[in-house]
């Protein structure tokens, strides 16, 4: 039978891979693991009978999901300047190729 700080050990084990599937970009692998968190904490909270103990777990966890959606969102940001740097070099290509073009036909 498991025990609440085995428990403990899975879920802070899961919550890093959280962490190395967002720094390896496995976007597909991030749902699966919040649900098999999320599945940990109901079983560590019918386990944990200390009060202190389930609360400084749930910091730990609030925590670490706080950190994955800044981190997230700074790529998502990192991800749209890159998209509009591409935007803007392919319209400036575009550009270019319009003006080649109506110098060969003067």
């Amino acid at each position: 039978m498991e025990t609440a700080a085995q428990l403990k050990t899975q879920l802070l084990e899961t919550l890093q891979q959280m962490h190395q599937t967002l720094d390896q970009q496995r976007w597909r692998r991030m749902p699966a693991l919040r649900q098999q968190v999320m599945t940990l904490f109901e079983r560590y909270c019918l386990l944990e009978t200390q009060a202190a103990e389930l609360a400084e777990t749930k910091r730990l966890l609030r925590d670490g999901f706080g950190q994955l959606l800044a981190r997230r969102q700074q790529r998502a940001a990192e991800l749209e300047k890159k998209m509009a740097q591409h935007r803007e070099n392919k319209e400036g290509v575009l550009a270019y190729s319009m003006m080649a073009l109506l110098t060969e036909q003067s």
